[in-house]
């Protein structure tokens, strides 16, 4: 597989990771919704709503910074290049997706399992890519 082309699959798979964090700076209802489902309460306080404000703005900004990472890598034409690339991006990657990962595991409240499965989907495509990846 093209590892431009995955790199472009990543940064898709990365937005709507990255979706329901956005939809939540935009909606109060669905900011409210998304916290009562992973913490399991009936009323939000102003002081959980602008704790979570604050954390949907700092991840879904660096979602943003890592769709242009990964959209500008694909400016590079050599191999090696690439698939170094590849590699450190599946490292990043692997951090963004770990805590989301070990609280589900652990049972814990996390994101929803579509983004975790995207998360992962992330991580092994860019694995792929570091090892059989082609220009």
């Amino acid at each position: 597989m093209k590892i431009k082309t995955i790199f472009l699959i990543v940064s898709a798979t990365t937005f709507l990771q990255a979706m329901p964090l956005y939809l939540s700076l935009i909606s109060e209802e669905f900011k409210i919704m998304l916290i009562s489902d992973a913490f399991s309460i009936e009323n939000v306080s102003s002081g959980l709503s602008i704790m979570f404000d604050q954390f949907a703005i700092v991840v879904s900004f660096i979602a943003t910074g890592l769709i242009f990472l990964f959209i500008g890598a694909t400016s590079f034409s050599d191999i090696n290049t690439l698939k170094r690339l590849s590699f450190l991006f599946f490292v990043v990657m692997g951090f963004f997706a770990l805590p989301d990962l070990i609280s589900f595991i652990k049972g814990d409240p996390t994101a929803p399992l579509p983004v975790i499965l995207l998360g992962l989907f992330s991580v092994g495509l860019l694995f792929y890519g570091s090892k059989k990846g082609v220009v």
